[in-house]
């Protein structure tokens, strides 16, 4: 039982970071600075931290948090370019998509998903964020087990 909620916890770590990497590239490719991509990738680990992982679809949500932290970061980003950017980046090679129902049943769902993440995050989506915590008085022993961490979900990744 033990190793069968190990297994799914890491299944859900391995999700996650796969998701949090879809997030950096698509912003990336969409030219957003740092700090809004940061927030888009604590958007999306803190919306799924309050919900279940199979209740909402990871890249819808993805894709609302890159939306909702372009807004918060002062970086206005259109859905038309989020959607083709995060499509092209899961399809490979594909077009962008054509503005058919298709499309825009696509952006209504990005919206309302943006809606959904302010309504469980209680709006609070300005936060102090990780990566500006560190400060010169870190030691080697947390510098060392951070490192750990982060080798060990590479490590899961790779099994995949």
């Amino acid at each position: 039982m033990e190793s069968e909620n190990r297994e799914k916890s890491d299944q859900e770590s391995r999700l996650h970071f796969n998701i949090c990497r879809f997030i950096m590239e698509a912003g990336v490719k969409l030219g957003l600075r740092s700090v809004p991509t940061a927030t888009a990738c604590c958007l999306y680990q803190r919306f799924f931290r309050l919900t279940r992982v199979g209740q909402y679809e990871p890249h819808l949500v993805a894709m609302a948090a890159i939306y909702l932290a372009g807004k918060v970061g002062e970086q206005h980003l259109r859905v038309r370019d989020i959607i083709n950017v995060c499509h092209r980046s899961l399809c490979l090679g594909a077009e962008p998509l054509c503005l058919d129902a298709g499309f825009w049943e696509v952006r209504d769902s990005v919206v309302q998903c943006e809606l959904l993440l302010l309504r469980i995050l209680n709006f609070r989506v300005c936060f102090q964020l990780p990566h500006k915590v560190f400060s010169d008085d870190i030691t080697q022993e947390i510098i060392d087990s951070i490192i750990a961490e982060i080798i060990h979900i590479y490590e899961m990744d790779s099994r995949v």
